[in-house]
């Protein structure tokens, strides 16, 4: 019996561990995540800004090419994911 115990000890001992191990990679990768959101939020706000000179340009040289313009640039909404409140 103790030694059939004792196994199950060992056991939760390496789960407990790995659960440890998981945990750590998963604030490692939350953290990589909030910084690559504020680098979208930066290129949107950069593009956001500077879409109606760009647009204005390339209506400009469409005309001169062809004769009519087409339609605008599009804008860019990005939305941040919900934030996962188990972390």
């Amino acid at each position: 019996m103790d030694e059939k115990l004792d196994e199950i000890l060992h056991t939760l001992k390496t789960v407990e561990s790995r659960l440890d191990n998981i945990e750590g990679h998963l604030k490692i990768v939350n953290k990589d995540c909030s910084k690559m959101n504020e680098h979208i939020e930066f290129v949107e706000k950069t593009y956001n800004a500077a879409r109606m000179p760009l647009n204005y340009i390339k209506n400009k040289i469409e005309y001169i090419m062809h004769g009519s313009a087409s339609t605008e640039l599009p804008k860019l909404e990005y939305k941040e994911p919900p934030k996962d409140s188990s972390t």
